[in-house]
């Protein structure tokens, strides 16, 4: 079974800032950006390894927006449940990293999310748990 490492999901609030937010998330984290401001999907680089980093707001076509929403909110809160969120930001490895060396790579894009997006529910789509 091939599993993409380090992927999460970031259910956003309705009302998020998504200018840009790509970009912003990995210059928050400290990695190298392939996303111009406008971009819904790029790169994100720390040293040689790279993460593909997704913004998905319900326009585009082939949207998967209404069904990461309904799987997501199911480890949400109530009070979470009744709120409305109108994207979600995803991104994972690129490449295998069996001996953890980008784990911390990871944790930055998260906590960036965390910073720039208040309120986002955090996701794990391997384990199906919040992050």
């Amino acid at each position: 079974m091939s599993v993409t490492p380090y992927m999460a999901h970031a259910l956003l609030p309705a009302g998020t800032d998504l200018t840009g937010l790509g970009a912003r998330v990995a210059r928050h984290a400290g990695g190298e950006v392939s996303l111009r401001p406008g971009d819904r999907a790029g790169e994100v680089a720390f040293g040689g390894y790279r993460f593909f980093i997704t913004l998905d707001d319900g326009t585009g076509e082939g949207s998967e927006l209404s069904g990461l929403r309904d799987v997501i909110l199911t480890v949400a809160t109530d009070d979470e449940r009744g709120q409305t969120f109108g994207a979600v930001l995803t991104f994972g490895g690129l490449s295998p990293d069996p001996d953890l060396d980008h784990f911390n790579d990871a944790a930055l894009l998260l906590d960036a999310v965390e910073a720039l997006c208040p309120g986002a529910v955090l996701f794990d789509p391997q384990s199906g748990e919040r992050i």
